[in-house]
């Protein structure tokens, strides 16, 4: 399955747009993860980008962050968690895939305000699906079977109505781990079997792991030959922000609840590498409200407080080295009449 030089063209402005490819003369600052000892010959390599789409919460993010190996996305049980795409990338022998995690796609009404930011992610996601090599329209099977949403049967319908002869579609039934009489996962599958649009199902836990590993077989099978995007043995300090970033807000989202989490700016402010070798990272949390500040910061700062220890804590796990972390929060200037 070949790209069309159109295609390549398009797939590289879209990483570029978000901060994710490497181009041959940039020279970014990075973290080595393993020895360089780890090289294959350009034409040797192979490479596969996957985009991963669905329904808000289906679970995106932890299956994005399973196959992974690292944590790359917000996992929250909060819908709309993931607010721009993410870069995440395995190397395994001469074969390389890219994962990309989008926002949750919404058809119909949502449960949240449709605000502008919100609306903007999604038409974001929309216009993001062709650039793939492969698709995964991944669906909550244990919430389709005890609360089927219309929407994401609508969702899945309209993606897998058609055959893309430049792009295969796999349909994967998430969080199989809750359903207790494995025969109803057959019935689903019956339900959409006859959907021409999926060239496979696949019945997975991002968050266990069950089922991953086929498809991640599956997913190795399907690359074509292509130079790598990435080097594997080295992070972007541009995925290490997106990382920070991520953590920090599936914290937030953990100990704040309602809308307010979806109404509050988030931004990284500093980013320093110091002369011991830790990191010094400051972000700033900016609410429209100052009563949304104060749920925010909780009493004598105790809900800031405990999602900066938890989220320092992670950090220095996925970074292995030491993280001084800096968290404020403000309320918004208000803009001159």
């Amino acid at each position: 399955m070949k790209m069309t030089t159109m295609r390549k063209r398009m797939r590289r402005r879209r990483l570029r747009e978000i901060g994710c490819w490497r181009g041959r003369s940039s020279r970014r600052r990075c973290c080595r993860l393993m020895t360089p000892r780890m090289r294959v010959k350009q034409e040797d390599q192979q490479s596969l980008s996957v985009g991963i789409i669905g329904a808000p919460n289906a679970g995106k993010s932890s299956l994005t962050n399973f196959m992974v190996g690292s944590k790359v996305a917000a996992v929250s049980r909060k819908t709309n968690t993931t607010t721009h795409e993410v870069l995440g990338v395995m190397t395994k022998g001469n074969t390389q895939i890219s994962f990309f995690d989008t926002p949750g796609l919404m058809v119909g009404k949502s449960g949240l305000p449709f605000r502008t930011d919100v609306k903007f992610r999604v038409e974001n996601a929309w216009s993001s699906i062709d650039l793939y090599d492969l698709l995964i329209v991944i669906f909550d099977v244990h919430r389709h079977l005890t609360k089927p949403d219309s929407r994401v049967i609508k969702l899945i319908k309209h993606l897998g109505e058609k055959v893309n002869p430049e792009q295969k579609r796999l349909l994967c039934m998430n969080k199989v781990d809750l359903v207790e009489n494995k025969k109803d996962l057959l019935k689903v599958a019956e339900e959409f079997e006859d959907l021409p649009g999926f060239e496979r199902f696949f019945m997975v836990s991002g968050l266990k792991g069950s089922g991953v590993k086929d498809l991640l077989r599956y997913l190795m099978e399907q690359a074509v030959k292509r130079p790598w995007d990435e080097d594997p043995t080295i992070m972007s300090e541009e995925i290490m922000k997106t990382i920070a970033l991520e953590v920090v807000r599936e914290k937030m989202l953990d100990h704040i609840h309602q809308e307010i989490p979806y109404v509050i700016d988030h931004r990284l402010m500093d980013w320093k590498e110091l002369r011991d070798g830790s990191l010094r990272v400051e972000q700033h949390f900016i609410a429209p409200k100052q009563s949304q500040r104060q749920i925010l910061v909780g009493k004598n700062g105790s809900k800031i407080g405990r999602i900066g220890i938890e989220a320092n804590e992670e950090l220095r796990s996925i970074f292995k080295r030491e993280v001084h972390l800096i968290l404020q929060v403000r309320v918004a200037r208000r803009k001159n009449a």
